[in-house]
């Protein structure tokens, strides 16, 4: 099922993740519409990755509700609601890397359509993988690469790979948790171009350190520091916020630019 575009298709509704004393998010809501490109900020250790976690069901929240889709998929696991097209990609790759990278995408597409390998060929299955794997790569510009060990791939290139993986679990909506950390300047400008690329029937939630990569991509910028959200909105209306300068710098005013010159 398909959400139509501006229509909500992400809900935190008052989430809580605690450990022992720790509030690591507290009770934060927020709203991800379809085909928007939203992107998560904050100070180091604001809750932003544990948000996250929570969100893409690889950690259980305390409390609170995710509603995705417009169900309710908090009591799921990460496998399910990836299965229902929240999909999530790690700060650290997680690939094959003694494996090509034309197999690390067939791989992706056999599970995503529920056709493991098979002891015996099956000659129109195999092919049809073959055909959806090259598509995912010539998305991704890796399709000259695609013989190559995936562990002979770049930093930068290994985002690729993840992206055309990604897009092989036909996601509804991908969470990039920090995707261009420990990049060159040349490779974030490739990935930066990569998401731009993607199509807008794919969401995009991003968790991202590097704010002149955010304010190019995000159309919509929600703000952590100590576990809750201080602001959300338009990205010009978040620079103009005093309480995320404090956040970040640690003081109310300043006469230096936090986010740069507004594009």
């Amino acid at each position: 099922m398909t959400t139509p575009a501006g229509d909500v298709l992400l809900e935190v509704q008052d989430l809580k993740l605690t450990y022992g004393s720790l509030n690591a998010v507290d009770g934060v809501s927020l709203t991800v519409r379809a085909g928007e490109r939203h992107a998560l900020i904050g100070p180091n250790g604001a809750g932003k990755s544990s948000l996250f976690a929570t969100v893409a069901g690889r950690t259980r929240a305390t409390s609170g509700r995710v509603v995705f889709g417009g169900r309710d998929v908090s009591a799921l696991g990460e496998a399910a609601r990836a299965r229902a097209g929240l999909v999530r990609t790690f700060q650290h790759s997680s690939l094959f890397l003694g494996m090509s990278v034309q197999d690390n995408v067939r791989l992706a597409v056999e599970r995503a359509g529920g056709r493991p390998r098979r002891p015996w060929p099956s000659p129109r299955r195999d092919r049809a993988v073959a055909e959806e794997a090259t598509g995912h790569l010539r998305a991704v510009d890796l399709l000259d690469r695609r013989e190559a060990l995936t562990g002979a791939l770049s930093h930068g290139e290994r985002r690729q790979l993840e992206v055309a993986m990604v897009l092989a679990c036909r996601p509804r909506m991908v969470m990039f948790d920090e995707p261009t950390a420990g990049m060159s300047v040349a490779e974030t400008y490739r990935f930066v171009e990569l998401v731009e690329s993607l199509p807008r029937d794919i969401t995009v939630f991003v968790v991202e350190h590097d704010l002149d990569v955010v304010f190019r991509l995000a159309e919509r910028v929600s703000v952590m520091a100590a576990g809750r959200l201080i602001a959300h909105g338009a990205p010009a209306e978040v620079r103009a916020e005093e309480k995320v300068r404090e956040a970040y710098l640690g003081r109310p005013r300043s006469t230096a630019p936090l986010f740069g010159a507004a594009r």
